[in-house]
């Protein structure tokens, strides 16, 4: 009986993991090259550390390899789109994140809200 019960919840479990909902929560990263708006590259921050964006679901961040927290975070629209100012660790204003529409990776702009510091988030 125990067999046939660990059988059934096995099976119960592969049928699961292909649900459009569970695919749907599945996490996509990509590495990013971060280019400077032109006219900032002399005032702010380089951006380096090995950048990476992460979607899980309709949720986006922007973080490094060596830094825990996320720099920003957002929840993209139903067509993969964003554009809004957000909290930010890099800056206490926040900042404006533009996200294309779309579901792979794609160019992100920023733009810190305190100092003029534009951004460009390509991936590699």
């Amino acid at each position: 009986m125990k067999v046939r019960t660990i059988a059934a919840i096995l099976a119960f479990a592969s049928g699961a993991a292909a649900t459009p909902s569970v695919l749907a929560q599945a996490s996509q990263e990509w590495p990013l090259v971060i280019e400077h708006a032109p006219g900032n590259a002399s005032t702010c921050a380089p951006g380096a550390g090995d950048p990476i964006i992460r979607v899980t679901g309709s949720v986006m961040s922007l973080r490094f390899a060596a830094f825990p927290q996320p720099i920003w975070t957002v929840t993209l629209a139903p067509d993969g789109s964003f554009n809004a100012v957000v909290p930010s660790y890099a800056d206490p204003n926040g900042a404006r994140i533009t996200v294309p529409a779309g579901t792979g990776p794609r160019p992100i702009s920023t733009l810190q809200q305190s100092h003029p510091c534009g951004y460009r988030l390509v991936p590699k």
